[in-house]
């Protein structure tokens, strides 16, 4: 009996199963079991995985109804720890061809991957889509379309961006960064950190730092102290240098040293309006 080679359908030769569709014919091999059937399975039958901590072996029926044949693979559960998805050995493994429709509404900071002779593709978490795989032609499963893109998942795993959430959304991780700024380098220059005052020490001040003058901060100058005979009292006319008829201004001396050396500060505001993101890294 001949097969297709892509998904194992029976191939019915001239005159083979004459008036007979189920009833008498051979599992896998009459058209009931080895077309209808198993085409049944192609276009709409879902697998559904619980997972936790154990791998899956991809199955293949005769007659239609296993993992390899079915449409759809449900993935769901609390992961435990990263999951392999494979065929078994023999048919499972030759069969394993074409589109596959998946979802991985798994929790868990983990990875659910399938897996073949010829590669591997990670099955993002929180995400549903289409892959496509061929073990006739040695082609690893890619997956070819990510729901609500229309394409390929159009962000990398490893990739980092900033959110507007309390958390990281799912398929996300959080990045262990907090209370800095964002600054825009050119290409090749992020991914890296600087500087050593936090954004909330800094935009929530207002005052600047105390400083102290210095003598060297002070432009050079001088002081004139005026003065009169009257007020420099007895022997006051011994330093006077001119006296006018009037009595009033008659020299100039150096004024004494005054002031506490103390810092001062200035009023400033810089409690900017902000918005907070999450910085998360894409599973």
């Amino acid at each position: 009996m001949a097969f297709t080679t892509n998904k194992k359908l029976s191939a019915q030769s001239a005159g083979s199963a004459s008036g007979t569709w189920g009833a008498g014919g051979s599992t896998g091999v009459d058209l009931n079991t080895g077309v209808i059937g198993p085409l049944d399975t192609i276009l709409g039958g879902t697998s559904s995985f619980s997972l936790s901590s154990s791998n899956v072996s991809l199955t293949f029926t005769a007659g239609g109804g296993g993992d390899v044949n079915n449409a759809y693979w449900k993935c769901t559960g609390t992961l435990l720890a990263n999951i392999v998805i494979s065929p078994t050995a023999g048919d499972a493994t030759t069969y394993l061809n074409g589109y596959y429709a998946w979802s991985n509404t798994t929790s868990g900071s983990f990875t659910v991957t399938l897996t073949t002779a010829d590669g591997s593709v990670v099955l993002p978490q929180g995400r549903r889509g289409v892959l496509f795989v061929s073990t006739a032609s040695n082609i690893a499963p890619v997956i070819v379309a990510i729901a609500g893109s229309g394409t390929a998942d159009p962000v990398p795993a490893g990739s980092k961006t900033i959110w507007y959430n309390t958390s990281a959304p799912s398929g996300w991780t959080a990045v262990a960064m907090n209370d800095y700024a964002i600054k825009i380098v050119t290409t090749g220059s992020g991914g890296v950190t600087s500087g050593s005052v936090a954004y909330s020490t800094l935009f929530g001040r207002t005052a600047t730092d105390s400083y102290t003058l210095l003598t060297a901060d002070i432009p050079s100058h001088t002081h004139d102290v005026k003065y009169t005979a009257a007020a420099l009292g007895a022997g006051g006319s011994n330093i006077v240098q001119t006296i006018s008829s009037a009595g009033t201004t008659t020299g100039s001396a150096g004024a004494a040293a005054t002031g506490g050396g103390g810092g001062h500060t200035h009023n400033i505001d810089m409690r900017v309006t902000t918005a907070a993101f999450t910085l998360c890294t894409r599973d």
